[in-house]
């Protein structure tokens, strides 16, 4: 991944794009999102913690990596189901880990309301009765405070009908105690193990 961190830091973005776009050409969209955007966020990430990334670089990162995976989701069939909706709540406006558990989903079928990032409890429990919701899947990052991450959750379980499935991932859920009601996916093959298991009939966690 040192070709495109260092694409990144000389800021040519087309250059960036192009790689990204020969990477997934040749790995294809599951192994892309595994083994190359999922492995370079995190070293972005501890790039931008430990300086030697700018603010603005990251934020390149993020949205050149976001057009790739977009427009890569776009291009697939639509999904057969089950119906979930991906998103985060106020605050949490990292959008790649939704992106790319949306990218493995797609991939497996599954019909996507795409509605982005930092929803309101009850708004995300209205359009989840709205879009006729079978799934809510929540995204926290390392960066989102862990110690408020239960008592959400706990409060959007409540607002949910019991029949909607409510999900949260993201490497912010990697070291929670678990929540009733609520099935924690820290990995992104949790989330894959998580949809096997919903179709297989056991819908509560």
């Amino acid at each position: 991944l040192a070709e495109l961190l260092a694409l990144l830091k000389r800021h040519d973005a087309a250059g960036y794009l192009q790689a990204m776009q020969q990477r997934l050409a040749r790995q294809g969209l599951l192994a892309f999102v595994q083994d190359t955007v999922a492995p370079l966020t995190e070293q972005v990430g501890t790039a931008w913690e430990n300086g030697s990334f700018e603010v603005f670089e990251e934020h390149l990162f993020t949205e050149l990596t976001k057009r790739v995976l977009r427009q890569s989701i776009g291009a697939l069939p639509p999904g057969r189901g089950p119906r979930l909706m991906p998103t985060s709540v106020p605050n949490e406006e990292h959008v790649l880990g939704l992106l790319m558990a949306e990218a493995l989903f797609a991939l497996e079928g599954v019909d996507c309301i795409p509605l982005g990032t930092q929803m309101p409890l009850l708004d995300i429990a209205r359009a989840a009765e709205a879009h006729a919701a079978d799934i809510v899947a929540l995204s926290f990052s390392q960066a989102f405070p862990q110690r408020q991450i239960p008592a959400l959750l706990r409060q959007l379980r409540a607002a949910l009908p019991a029949h909607i499935a409510l999900w949260a991932g993201g490497s912010g859920t990697a070291r929670l105690a678990p929540v009733d009601g609520v099935r924690l996916l820290p990995g992104l093959a949790d989330a894959l193990d998580a949809l096997a298991t919903w179709r297989h009939g056991e819908r509560s966690p």
